[in-house]
């Protein structure tokens, strides 16, 4: 490691290379490359070389003249070869210095170029394609996270709940989403049984609801606002002291819904990726969880299954008459789902089946009235057509309710009316009633009486 002093004339060029941080030579003289031989004997003198020489020096556009051979202090092993060839010092006189003095400088010794050079590397992170390619390679399911799956969402979680259960308790995929779907079915029976008891003790009831309705309903009609927040008062207070409320019948299919999603949207990532031991884990003839029913048996099963269900009631256990109208929606729902889910992977059909039956299963078992004791259920009460309100149908029924707001609405804007009517006669001008002005009468008995163009004084 050294630099070099090439002379070209009466002038010092210096090239540097790779200067350490402290020289063994002393007594070298810093020149401006701009110097001529009569500036050298003045420019200061350097006795080592340091971190903050060599800033100094290429800061001020300085050379170092007479250096011949430079080495660090801490080598202390002699060297067999020196690190470079030592440098013609030799000047030539000031009358041979040329005006224009150049100093060629080796590609080799260049000062841009380092002394190593190294080529970055990028690192790319593998794709999915890569690591299912090399997942097929070697035979082992790459994990879950390096697949883009599972996580802390409710689809995650349910992903990483089925790859539990295949990798921990060995079970096949197929297996695996069908104890899945039963812990998740286990896990709502509660809920179930508390909606139950909800809409039993709501039948039970109905008729003394349905005739506060009606009353509540008379007054809205009327405008009667007083009457009808004191009807509302009263039909709250009977509700909570026989715990019932409508809207907890929403409890149990709002609850069901997240649960579906979940497993359809997890189910369909894990098909479609694929991951590649579910192509193999299926059984029967559905032996591919990520390809589609061959012979479209598990859609038909489907559909049936939920045809059964909607035949043996819901999951309410109570049946009203805007029920029966949703039974014959469901009906159309369940024919119309066959062609379109047929192309499903075999994977979502697996859970679906197995919750429907878990449904059928639920329902055949809630109709036993030792389980119903046992569960502390309450005896539903068939209450006589008569004492119920005739379902009107949901045509006749929207209708009604269009009549009943439209009419409520008229009342409400003639009150709003009348009372702007009220308050612009207390604050407005005084309406004229007579046909003469009564404060410029003049009274007969003081002034006299008027009498066909003559007045009469007292």
């Amino acid at each position: 490691m050294a630099a070099i002093v090439r002379s070209c004339g009466g002038g010092g060029h210096l090239i540097f290379r790779n200067l350490g941080r402290q020289v063994s030579q002393r007594g070298y003289v810093a020149v401006h490359h701009s110097m001529g031989p009569g500036h050298i004997k003045s420019a200061p003198r350097i006795t080592h070389f340091t971190d903050v020489t060599w800033s100094w020096l290429r800061r001020n556009n300085m050379g170092v003249l007479g250096v011949v051979g430079i080495r660090y202090n801490s080598t202390d092993v002699e060297r067999t070869q020196p690190s470079m060839q030592a440098a013609d010092t030799s000047l030539s006189p000031p009358d041979a210095v040329a005006p224009n003095i150049t100093s060629e400088v080796p590609p080799a010794m260049s000062t841009d170029a380092p002394l190593t050079e190294v080529t970055p590397v990028r690192f790319e992170a593998p794709t999915t394609h890569d690591i299912m390619q090399a997942a097929a390679e070697t035979g082992v399911d790459p994990s879950l996270a390096e697949l883009g799956l599972g996580g802390w969402t409710p689809i995650g979680l349910l992903q990483s709940t089925i790859d539990m259960c295949h990798s921990t308790l060995h079970l096949p995929w197929w297996a695996s989403i069908v104890c899945c779907t039963l812990l998740a079915r286990s896990l709502m029976f509660p809920l179930i049984v508390k909606g139950q008891k909800n809409a039993i003790n709501l039948n039970n009831v109905m008729p003394q609801i349905q005739k506060m309705n009606e009353k509540i309903n008379e007054a809205r009609t009327m405008g009667n606002k007083w009457e009808v927040a004191h009807l509302t008062a009263e039909l709250q207070a009977f509700m909570k002291k026989h715990g019932v409320n409508p809207l907890k019948n929403f409890m149990v299919p709002l609850a069901q819904m997240p649960v579906f999603i979940s497993f359809f949207i997890g189910l369909r990532r894990m098909a479609t990726l694929p991951i590649m031991s579910m192509m193999t884990g299926g059984v029967f003839w559905f032996t591919d969880l990520t390809a589609a029913d061959p012979y479209f048996i598990l859609p038909i099963m489907t559909s049936l299954t939920m045809l059964t269900i909607i035949e043996l009631g819901s999951e309410l256990g109570v049946e009203n008459p805007q029920m029966k109208t949703m039974k014959n929606v469901m009906r159309v729902v369940a024919l119309m789902i066959l062609p379109l889910t047929a192309s499903f992977p075999t994977a979502i059909f697996t859970y679906w089946m197995t919750s429907n039956t878990f449904t059928i299963a639920q329902i055949s078992l809630l109709k036993v009235p030792a389980v119903r004791q046992w569960l502390k259920m309450p005896n539903k009460i068939q209450h006589d057509p008569s004492s119920l309100k005739k379902n009107e149908g949901f045509m006749k029924g929207m209708k009604s309710g269009w009549k009943n707001a439209s009419l409520a609405s008229e009342v409400e804007n003639r009150q709003r009316r009348a009372a702007l009517r009220w308050k612009e006669a207390g604050t407005g001008p005084v309406p004229q009633t007579f046909t003469y002005d009564p404060t410029k009468q003049t009274p007969a008995g003081a002034h006299g009486i008027k009498t066909k163009g003559t007045v009469r004084k007292k």
